[in-house]
């Protein structure tokens, strides 16, 4: 039959200059971002000056926040300007990363009429806004000391009424970076605040930089006071503030829960009973820089995104914020693993903290070194973190794959992931990450919008929606004009720029030119041209159509007779080059062909700093901005190097048009070289550790911090540091010198290696390598790590384990690590963070190339059997023909011996990035022959001996991975009985539990959806016991249902939410707002066919012509109130709602006043109803007498997936009647 012709969408471009001609700036398509297929980018509003932060009110109002301090609102989606709801610039400090960052809406507002702002204040600690006005000269040197603010502002329609309500003023922060965060509402009404700690970007900071020292008065020192381990407890230790009770506690580095109308900590905090008020505040720390958090849906979850230094960036989990204070460890650790440069200080707030453990790490990490997902563009290197946001688990029109899962983006990368759940109401899992939005604009808040949409703030000035369409997607618009000015002005217009994803509409879109938007069609084609005879202002417009008639409109404004200014910056010259300290001037002026010099007041400046992971590899930091000046002056700042300076001069003249030019401005750098006596003792250097020697290009006058981890062993030596060259410190500053210098730490080396438990390393030479030639393991590529059950009981550290986890990064973990098992980056021993029970013969970030596989093989007979694991032929990161190859001996008697072969001499395969050791179950316990030295050799091993009359152990421990419906299980409660502990799965389904005493238990799983299972387990002393636990839902139905007829009312969807399935044969896919079972299978998502068809399988489009039940064909587990061939007309439309609550809900979907194919004037009203028990019910009404309009030729029934079994009322019989239900009552 015929298609007929869907509505015209019609959108505005994106805002650009181009001389004489400008886009129009409204809600738009915008193709730059790469997305999964169906889904589309379009900027809903744009020209805002770097806003950093989107709410949306219950009543349609969307509320931005602009970093200069001003926040704006909308009165809808559609509405293209602004109101200014209130301006707080004069309060605000707006120089790099600080501004106005946070804001948040209760949840009943306007009812409850206040916006909430989290900003950094622009005053010192004890004084007044404003103060630093925006202008301080050296912010990056930590001159420029400032405090964060939380206030609330109380709105009378779009503006704010009546003075600020100041909440807390605190977070002392002394460097521009790792400012105050982000706000939530929970579900307890909770008012949820993060801020970061203050410190410095650039070095180790523990209160000892800075003029004066000491800032924020942190102890043991007053402000000014000397600051030196192991006793400094300021910079990024206020983190860990909270855990020095000697002092009063800063907020930096914390999740705060607050009271929302005193910002009081809130009742039931975990340090409710403190005497100290920002104690009882917090409820979690040890965050660097918590820029956003998001809470997760219908709980009070906390999921911080924490910006990380120069390795690892964390994704953190608050699991119940009541539970107990959470620390996520910084800055003594990150990413998985110990800080090297805070622990190599050895400060007391770090080593109690290695020493206690109990540190939570991070839900999920990715380095900055390395893709989140294979074979993505989102690039690497200079990480930050941006966003996170929830897709709801029901209501939304995206695809049930995403249900509950976590978006998460960073602005670094301009990249957006989502991590999915891999079961109905689960936790999103670490091992289902999608690269979802690919080349984005500078994402710096993800939030969830109206229809639950996706929705992104760019810094650059937009706020833009990810659309899902499951049919057909819209084109967009897009076309150029060319030449720029001109009078009489005959352009050339091009729209080849136009797109359109669906394969059948390439090469068959349409175009319509407009050129003075007057509502005629000018011209056809994919190239017009058209003459603008007059000076003023016109409006050209392109309409693009596809096949299915969706739509999309750009518009531009055109300007005959005026051309953009030209923006010249006259000083500094392009050649200039600066060190830290240096003040550097500059000028600029703009002119105009038809205004002449333009005056001051039409240039603004802009000071940008490029922070780079590597050569070209860079991110962005607004320092600064001038407006109306010719001229000024900066500071050159103090950074890390690669980076450089960026300065930016715009001139827009009286019409409006502009012209922006910048010029870059790099630094005078120097070769810093470390060495260690002995060489290849590892040294600390900012965020680098490393063996010596090396060498670091810094920028001349940088702060450097260094320090020289002591005690290391090395070789059969232990090395205890003695004294640096320079006379510092262990721990010291070294500001860069012009001149290339070497800096060398000394050690007093012993012979000896052993530690605290008993065991021994030895060495010996001229050794044969033992290979592994029994099973293959099944690790392949990167990062990857697998179960093995080992022959014999192996003893390590005083405890028994049958089975083992070996990791392609070198190392094989007795206790499952989990996600740590993947960790590719090494440090020291001991590490209390995972990996743990664990023996690293090699621990590298290796690759299993094509070449490469990892064995294991038995030899021997008992009691002196020796199992071996083999890494033969390993590739590692960074080079395509580097290969190592090694193996771990473990005998029967406890020994284990590392052997190695086919070793070059280059430094990277004698191990100077590697750790070789072995470490306890709780990581406080270690010995290590090497890390990060190149000292090992073909034919040399290093065996480890236990010591002799080890006490036996008393506990064991249980671990394994739940799964339900094949696949792991995230978010599964685990309880222990008859202790009664708890546990809750990983992302990847893995759980344990330590340190339980010898005994019979049983462990018991259950998960969200009815899933449960349990398994007995008899735990031996020192024994390590795998308990893989099987999930199972609720026993399936028998399959039959049975039918009656029943009086029962039409279901009102006046309010519910319209499906975008229109016209004739149309389907359309909703995820339900529940499981549901249909035939013993569960159901988590369906299609909804205009012809009166509801499958929970892809039915592969809509059918019209019904047939006889049961059928083979498609459309096949399905609902079927009225199959007929129907036409969504004028006044159609079909609904869904969801009706109750849980554990009785039901939703509804509505055909309403649906037409028949044939006739114009049948009109039919029919729905189903599934109820949370398994009932299914279809209703009628606005049926007429009709045969036709009572079912004389539709199908109604149901029918299972195979088309074998089905329950058919009716077949082309005119029995249908209003208000008269079927009702489908499973067996």
């Amino acid at each position: 039959m015929t298609r007929p012709r869907r509505p015209l969408r019609t959108m505005l471009a994106v805002a650009l200059v181009a001389g004489g001609l400008s886009a129009l700036a409204h809600a738009q398509p915008a193709a730059a971002t790469t997305l999964p297929t169906g889904f589309q980018e379009q900027i809903v509003f744009s020209g805002l000056n770097q806003p950093t932060n989107i709410e949306f009110a219950p009543d349609g109002r969307v509320f931005v926040a602009e970093k200069g301090g001003r926040v704006k609102v909308y009165d809808n989606l559609a509405d293209p300007t602004p109101t200014v709801f209130a301006d707080l610039s004069t309060n605000v400090f707006n120089v790099w990363d600080r501004g106005l960052l946070g804001l948040a809406l209760p949840p009943d507002f306007p009812a409850n009429p206040y916006v909430y702002v989290l900003y950094t204040y622009d005053a010192p600690p004890g004084q007044t806004a404003p103060y630093w006005n925006d202008n301080c000269g050296d912010a990056n040197n930590g001159q420029c000391v400032v405090q964060g603010r939380l206030s609330r502002l109380q709105a009378a329609g779009n503006v704010m009424t009546g003075s600020e309500q100041v909440l807390i003023t605190d977070w002392c922060q002394q460097f521009p970076s790792h400012s105050i965060g982000d706000l939530k509402f929970g579900a307890d009404g909770m008012l949820y605040v993060t801020g970061g700690d203050g410190a410095s970007f650039s070095a180790t900071d523990y209160g000892q930089l800075g003029t004066p020292r000491n800032p924020c008065a942190d102890p043991p020192s007053a402000v000014g006071g000397v600051m030196n381990p192991p006793t400094a407890e300021g910079g990024a230790l206020r983190s860990q503030d909270v855990r020095s009770t000697g002092d009063p506690t800063s907020l930096d580095g914390a999740v705060l829960r607050l009271n929302p109308a005193t910002g009081a900590a809130a009742a039931g905090n975990p340090l409710s009973g403190s005497a100290d008020a920002n104690a009882r505040r917090i409820v979690a720390h040890g965050l660097r820089n918590p820029f956003r958090m998001t809470i997760r849906p219908g709980t009070n979850e906390v999921w911080a995104g924490d910006v990380g230094w120069n390795v690892w960036e964390e994704v953190n989990r608050v699991t119940n914020p009541t539970a107990g204070v959470t620390n996520f460890g910084w800055p003594c650790y990150e990413g998985m693993g110990v800080m090297g440069s805070y622990d190599g200080a050895n400060l007391n707030l770090c080593e109690s903290l290695y020493t206690a453990g109990g540190h939570a790490q991070p839900y999920y990490t990715y380095n900055h070194t390395g893709a989140v997902v294979p074979g993505e563009n989102c690039g690497n290197g200079g990480d930050a973190i941006s966003g996170l946001a929830f897709y709801p688990t029901s209501g939304g029109n995206y695809p049930a794959a995403y249900a509950g899962g976590l978006f998460f983006a960073d602005y670094s990368r301009n990249c957006i992931w989502a991590m999915k759940p891999t079961s109905p109401g689960g936790l999103p899992s670490t091992a289902a990450i999608e690269a979802f939005g690919q080349a984005a604009a500078g994402p710096v808040d993800l939030a969830m919008g109206p229809g639950n949409e996706l929705y992104y703030v760019d810094l650059g000035g937009t706020v833009r929606r990810i659309r899902y369409f499951p049919g057909n997607q819209p084109p967009v618009a897009a076309f150029s004009a060319t030449p720029v000015a001109g009078q009489p002005l005959r352009l050339d217009f091009d729209a080849a720029a136009s797109t359109d994803a669906d394969p059948a509409d390439q090469g068959r879109l349409t175009y319509a030119w407009d050129f003075t938007n007057d509502g005629s069609t000018d011209a056809t084609g994919v190239t017009t041209s058209f003459t603008y005879p007059a000076s003023g202002s016109y409006t050209a417009k392109l309409t693009v159509t596809d096949t299915l008639g969706a739509g999309d409109t750009h518009l531009v404004t055109i300007q005959p007779g005026r051309t953009a200014p030209v923006a010249t910056i006259d000083t500094p010259a392009a050649s200039t080059t600066w060190k830290v300290g240096d003040q550097i001037g500059f000028t600029g002026h703009g002119s105009d062909a038809e205004q002449g010099t333009l005056p001051a007041s039409a240039l603004s400046w802009r000071l940008r700093m490029h922070h780079c992971e590597s050569v070209g590899n860079c991110h962005v930091h607004e320092v600064q901005q001038w407006a109306g000046a010719a001229g000024g002056t900066f500071v050159a700042p103090d950074h890390e190097y690669p980076s450089y300076l960026e300065l930016e001069l715009t001139a827009t003249d009286a019409d409006g048009l502009s012209n922006t030019v910048s010029r870059q401005l790099d630094p005078k750098t120097v070769d810093l070289t470390f060495r260690s006596n002995p060489a290849g003792l590892s040294l600390n250097v900012g965020a680098f550790t490393g063996p010596t020697p090396f060498t670091r290009t810094v920028i001349q006058g940088s702060t450097n911090t260094v320090s020289a981890p002591s005690p290391q062993s090395a070789g059969g030596s232990v090395n205890t540091f003695a004294n640096w060259s320079d006379g510092g410190a262990n721990s010291h500053v070294i500001t860069a010198p012009t001149a290339a210098a070497t800096y060398t730490a000394t050690f007093t080396s012993v012979a000896g290696c052993a530690d605290s438990f008993g065991y021994v390393c030895t060495t010996q030479t001229g050794q044969p390598f033992a290979a592994a030639d029994g099973a293959v393991l099944p690790l392949t590529g990167d990062d990857a790590v697998t179960p093995v059950s080992l022959p014999f009981p192996f003893r390590l550290y005083g405890q028994e384990y049958g089975s083992a986890w070996v990791s392609t990064n070198g190392f094989v973990s007795f206790a499952d690590p989990g996600q740590a098992g993947l960790v590719a980056v090494n440090s020291a021993l001991p590490n209390s963070s995972a990996p743990n029970a664990a023996v690293y013969p090699f621990w590298d970030d290796l690759v299993q190339r094509a070449d490469s596989t990892v064995r294991t093989g038995v030899s021997g007979t008992a009691p002196n059997r020796k199992f071996t694991v083999e890494w033969r032929n390993s590739g590692y990161y960074g080079s395509n023909s580097g290969r190592v190859r090694f193996s771990a001996v473990f005998g029967e008697d406890g020994s284990i011996t590392y052997h190695y072969a086919d070793l070059s001499t280059a430094d990277r395969e004698e191990g100077n990035s590697a750790t070789v050791g072995i470490e306890d179950g709780s990581g406080t316990v270690g010995l290590a022959y090497s890390v990060d030295q190149p000292v090992l050799r073909d034919g040399t091993t290093v065996t480890f001996s236990p010591p002799g009359g080890t006490p036996p152990p008393t506990t064991g421990t249980i671990s394994g991975v739940v799964s339900a419906n094949g696949s792991p299980l995230a978010g599964a409660t685990l309880t222990l009985s008859p202790s009664g502990r708890t546990a809750t799965s990983a992302g990847n389904g893995s759980y344990q539990f330590t340190a339980v005493p010898a005994g019979a238990y049983t462990v018991s799983g259950t998960a969200p959806g009815g899933f449960t299972g349990s398994s007995p387990v008899t735990v031996t002393a020192g024994g390590a016991h795998t308990v893989n636990l099987t999930l199972t839902g609720p026993p399936p139905s028998s399959g039959d249902y049975t039918k009656t007829t029943q009086a029962r009312p039409y279901v009102s969807t006046a309010d519910g939410t319209v499906l975008p399935v229109t016209g004739d044969d149309a389907v359309g896919q909703v995820t339900l707002p529940f499981g549901f079972e249909f035939y013993g299978q569960q159901q988590t998502t369906a299609w909804v066919s205009t012809n009166g068809v509801l499958s929970f399988v892809n039915p592969g489009g809509a059918t019209p012509e019904n047939t006889a039940l049961p059928t083979a064909a498609l459309p096949n587990a399905a609902l079927y109130p009225y199959w007929d061939d129907l036409v969504q007309r004028s006044g159609s439309v079909i609904r869904t709602k969801v009706v109750g609550s849980a554990p009785n809900r039901q939703f509804v979907v509505d055909w309403f006043n649906t037409g028949m194919y044939g006739s114009s004037s049948a009109r039919i009203s029919a729905q189903v109803v599934l109820s949370e028990s398994g009932e299914i019910a279809f209703n009628y009404a606005d049926l007429a007498s009709s045969a036709r309009e009572r079912g004389d030729s539709a199908t109604v029934g149901i029918e299972d997936a195979t088309g074998a079994n089905a329950v058919q009322h009716s077949l082309n019989q005119g029995v249908l009647n209003n208000g008269e239900a079927i009702v489908f009552t499973p067996n």
